[in-house]
């Protein structure tokens, strides 16, 4: 190992959204294979200005943000893979309108991409662009995740190609009224990126098919593959054993270590990080509050432990002086580079300076001996797989809308492919739903509606929980039930009425309506935090970043979500 080198500087995913102190967001479309209800409402307030140091706000500004953002904000994720949290506000059901899923089934293919594509227009009623790439999803743990932001400029910038792709895949699927994805793809491969200092932007790619794999030159010097997921198909691309590279690494986690076992000796040096943290699966019922849901404190936040676990997805090639970096969301495996899933990742070309952070990483890694056998699941192991399993089959069936008698809400499950319902396909697992904030209900086999109970306007959702159980062991997650027509302010307000109070939802108002003034004292907010350092305990990250104008390489213990299903 060599002596230790610089970390990147860090910056935090929301400062990476958030807007300058004389801008509003005009648009933002996200991608993540998986989320969360507060993370989402952390971003919602982010993109709004609204959110503090701590990434929070208050009621209100939470209100004002889902005012501000409705019909501009969307963000895409596979179906399935949004996190049941322990605490649900109630003022959560509004989030729905923000959220679109990907009705892949994840037994063949996941939409897998993280990406933010972001428009602002400033008091000059100048627009400015954020584009970001990388691999942390929208949830809140913590780990070690990799991204890229580049904004729109002047000086040094210049388009670049596969922008247009990723934003009308974005557009497509976002399907926010008034945004034409073609319009949109044009637009944004027209623009002017600025990438980071020491970085230049080769391409963009944004796979609907196969990516074409990077395959290391015969005098290749350096090769390091980065990522928490491994196959040997891809490994083997990286290897070849006619075309043999100087130095060969491999950082991963121990359990892909243990499980691709000794295939892994090919490589020179091989490096662990411990796994990924992911969401509980199936979080203990709330705790009940008799005066609504309990925010978090200050010490639950000194008490946060910094994650560690490894969810960057890098691969590097040196070749003399020459360094090639691919940074975004696709997992050193097949299923993500051959097309199996839709993927997002830059081609870059980087300085010795920019690399220095990379060996900062993989010198932060243990280095371990590849095991002599492969290893073999145990009993658990197996059951996880099998929840698993039977929550992406459920995902994937899932073929049910909302309605309403008077209060009274209920599902219906039509489908020509699935008729008797989204049930897992093995009998013994038990498959229960229920509103956002009503009580889980065993959903019958053969059976296509199920009474979800009285849902009043202030907490009517199209989320809904499920869960999938065999057993002991079971798997909670939330999913949307469209309604037709669509809740609109209507609910929303009356949610406000809920979550603020009649006074304080009548003061609310009054300032919304006041919107010069509210928009001074906002402005005058952001400047205050621009102008004040940072909380030195705040980003808990590494990132390579010089600021709001100049793009940054974003490397990080970020908030991430459970993709280890399948090797995603």
């Amino acid at each position: 190992m060599s002596a230790p080198v610089d970390n990147w500087p860090a910056l935090s995913f929301l400062e990476a959204l958030r807007p300058g102190p004389d801008e509003h967001i005009e648009l933002a479309l996200l991608a993540s294979y998986s989320a969360d209800l507060a993370s989402i409402s952390a971003t919602l307030l982010a993109l709004a200005g609204k959110d503090s140091d701590a990434g929070r706000g208050s009621p209100s500004d939470l209100a004002d943000a889902v005012e501000r953002l409705r019909g501009k904000m969307r963000i895409v994720i596979q179906r399935g893979r949004l996190a049941k949290m322990r605490r649900t506000p109630r003022i959560a059901a509004v989030l729905d309108q923000f959220v679109r899923e990907v009705d892949f089934d994840e037994a063949m293919h996941s939409w897998h991409p993280k990406a933010a594509l972001v428009r602002t227009r400033n008091n000059n009623h100048e627009v400015g662009w954020r584009l970001w790439i990388g691999s942390r999803n929208l949830t809140e743990c913590v780990n070690r995740d990799m991204g890229l932001l580049l904004v729109s400029g002047r000086d040094g910038a210049k388009p670049i190609s596969g922008s247009g792709d990723l934003a009308r895949a974005l557009a497509e699927r976002a399907a926010l009224n008034g945004i034409r994805p073609a319009s949109l793809a044009s637009a944004v491969s027209k623009i002017a990126w600025r990438a980071p200092p020491g970085v230049t932007v080769e391409r963009i790619r944004w796979s609907t098919g196969a990516l074409p794999i990077p395959v290391p030159p015969a005098n290749a010097d350096e090769v390091v593959v980065v990522s928490p997921f491994i196959d040997k198909r891809f490994l083997a691309s990286q290897t070849p054993k006619e075309k043999k590279p100087s130095r060969r690494v491999l950082l991963t986690t121990m359990r892909e270590i243990e499980r691709l076992g000794p295939s892994l000796s090919a490589f020179d040096e091989l490096l662990a990080l411990d796994a990924p943290d992911y969401p509980v699966g199936d979080p203990e019922p709330e705790a009940p509050q008799s005066h609504g849901t309990a925010e978090p404190t200050a010490a639950d936040d000194e008490e946060e432990e910094i994650g560690l676990g490894l969810h960057a997805k890098l691969l590097f090639v040196r070749v003399g002086r020459d360094r090639t970096l691919w940074v975004g969301s696709a997992n050193a495996t097949d299923r993500a580079w051959s097309g199996r899933n839709v993927e997002v990742m830059a081609e870059l070309r980087i300085t010795e300076a920019v690399e220095k952070g990379l060996k900062a990483l993989t010198n932060s890694a243990r280095l371990v001996s590849a095991p002599e056998k492969e290893y073999e699941p145990d009993a658990a192991v197996l059951e996880e797989e099998a929840l698993e399993r039977a929550r992406a089959q459920v995902a994937a069936r899932w073929a049910a809308t909302l309605s309403f008698d008077g209060d009274e809400a209920r599902l219906q499950h039509i489908s020509d492919i699935h008729p008797d319902g989204p049930h897992p396909e093995e009998v013994d697992f038990v498959l229960e739903a229920g509103s956002l904030q009503g009580q889980l209900t065993v959903w019958p086999r053969d059976s296509t509606t199920l009474q979800l109970g009285a849902m009043p306007l202030s907490e009517r959702s199209e989320f809904v929980r499920l869960r999938v159980s065999r057993g002991e062991k079971g798997l909670s997650w939330l999913q949307r039930a469209p309604v037709d027509p669509p809740f609109g302010e209507e609910r929303d307000r009356a949610a406000f009425v809920r979550l603020l109070g009649a006074r304080g939802f009548l003061l609310w108002l009054a300032g919304l309506l006041a919107d010069d003034g509210r928009r001074g004292r906002l402005d005058d907010r952001k400047a205050k935090r621009a102008s004040t350092p940072e909380p030195e305990n705040r980003t808990r990250s590494w990132i390579a970043h010089d600021g709001r104008d100049t793009g940054g390489l974003v490397a990080r213990p970020a908030k991430v979500s459970r993709d280890r299903a399948k090797g995603l």
